[in-house]
């Protein structure tokens, strides 16, 4: 059974962290989320991506942190009561994701997630896994972690070695 069509990458069912980025709602699978944190003191690297923050110590631990805005390409804005860091697990270990705010969990079924639209260059866009709809809104389902190119995760697990010199 064989068809011509491309592959369709779709959300799955299940619970979703949503959280607020340039206006726009977004929601991660939770299951990538390790906690979510007021925003604290970033400690900038030198010669890091310009959408890398920085480190922070998190309970002893220095984790990198990625300015999400900036990553997606949006014009940076300044911090708020609301911006939060939520930590998520990748291959080189937690690293930190700057949002404008945090909504909640919410829970998406199977009739409330949409397969992703064309958007142009997929390799660019291949973290977005869909669109969920919550009665008028929708919320763009994203894979946090492919956010990042492999290459990027890489040189972020090795941020906290630079820091700690």
């Amino acid at each position: 059974m064989s068809t011509n069509t491309p592959e369709i990458r779709t959300a799955k069912p299940g619970q979703y962290l949503t959280f607020v980025l340039n206006s726009q709602l977004y929601g991660v699978p939770i299951g990538t989320v390790r906690e979510i944190n007021r925003l604290s003191e970033i400690t900038p690297v030198p010669k890091t991506p310009s959408f890398v923050a920085g480190v922070m110590n998190l309970r002893g631990k220095v984790i990198p942190v990625v300015n999400l805005r900036s990553k997606l390409g949006f014009e940076r804005t300044n911090n708020t009561k609301e911006t939060c860091i939520i930590v998520i697990e990748t291959v080189v270990g937690q690293v930190g994701m700057i949002v404008d705010s945090v909504r909640g969990v919410i829970e998406l079924f199977t009739n409330q997630i949409e397969p992703t639209p064309n958007l142009g260059n997929s390799a660019e866009t291949e973290f977005v896994l869909g669109m969920g709809k919550l009665e008028n809104t929708v919320i763009i389902l994203i894979d946090i972690v492919k956010a990042l190119s492999n290459n990027q995760l890489a040189e972020l697990g090795t941020l906290p070695e630079r820091n700690a010199a």
